[in-house]
């Protein structure tokens, strides 16, 4: 093999790595900014998502006799059409997601029409439609490779807001049958078994998230405080807690975790 040819596979060679770096570099580049809106609808979906659990708990309590419910549900319909607003603004890629479009068909669905709405199914249908929008940010994160970060100690970074959501939606869950029993005053055999369940997987899913991701005290003490709330006057014959009252004491512990999922996935899109 001559001089010449040597020379040429050398210049050959070096072009091709360039060009392998460059292209390196451009889907470097392009990951990092489907991450950074990625983390960003990680934001604004959890506000919808907290929105809705919000809903979800005031229409069951006053779909079960507490009519004082009714002057906060109405506002927060408009606050979650915002959020639907400013999630549809983010990227084009959620206009053309099946799941987003079947979620705000269904939210525009179940806005309308829960006054004349049964509690069972007014519960299922929150819940089925909580379970979406759970499955859409499950979707986004995927198709944003935000299953590649890792959180400060090299961890998946979405076990940790993962983990963060679902026991908080087992909070929702309760908080949402909660109100209802405590607005009928009564709570039924079968509303005491669910709130039964779901103080168990609130204690195994908030001690499982917590041995990862230190809590504050006064996060634990909002969570006990529900934990003991719901064992010593709701899941009783005869209840004289006021719907409202349980219903803060219930969203008092599950915004305490949604401040921390907040906290990560703020750290998270300026490191």
């Amino acid at each position: 093999m001559d001089t010449m040819t040597l020379v040429y596979i050398a210049v050959l060679a070096s072009v091709i790595v360039g060009i392998s770096l460059v292209g390196m570099r451009y889907r470097y580049k392009q990951r990092l900014q489907r991450q950074a809106v990625g983390l960003s609808w990680l934001q604004s979906m959890r506000q919808l998502l907290s929105h809705i659990q919000q809903h979800r708990g005031l229409t069951n309590g006053f779909l079960n006799g507490g009519q004082d419910l009714l002057k906060d549900i109405h506002p927060l319909q408009r606050t979650i059409s915002i959020d639907i607003n400013k999630i549809s603004q983010i990227d084009s890629w959620i206009e053309s997601n099946e799941r987003w479009h079947s979620i705000t068909q269904h939210w525009a669905r179940l806005a309308g029409g829960f006054e004349n709405n049964k509690p069972d199914n007014n519960l299922t249908q929150h819940n089925n439609l909580i379970q979406s929008v759970l499955y859409l940010i499950d979707d986004m994160a995927q198709a944003h490779d935000l299953l590649l970060l890792k959180d400060e100690k090299n961890r998946p970074f979405h076990l940790s807001w993962r983990e963060l959501l679902s026991a908080a939606e087992y909070i929702g869950q309760a908080r949402a049958i909660g109100t209802g029993v405590s607005a009928a005053g009564s709570c039924d055999s079968v509303s005491r078994i669910r709130l039964n369940y779901l103080c168990q997987k609130i204690t195994e899913n908030t001690s499982r998230v917590w041995q990862d991701i230190r809590p504050s005290e006064s996060q634990r003490q909002s969570v006990d405080k529900l934990l003991s709330c719901i064992n010593e006057h709701v899941v009783r014959e005869h209840i004289s807690l006021p719907a409202t009252e349980f219903f803060e004491i219930a969203s008092h512990a599950l915004d305490s975790l949604h401040e921390q999922y907040d906290t990560l996935v703020e750290a998270k899109r300026w490191q």
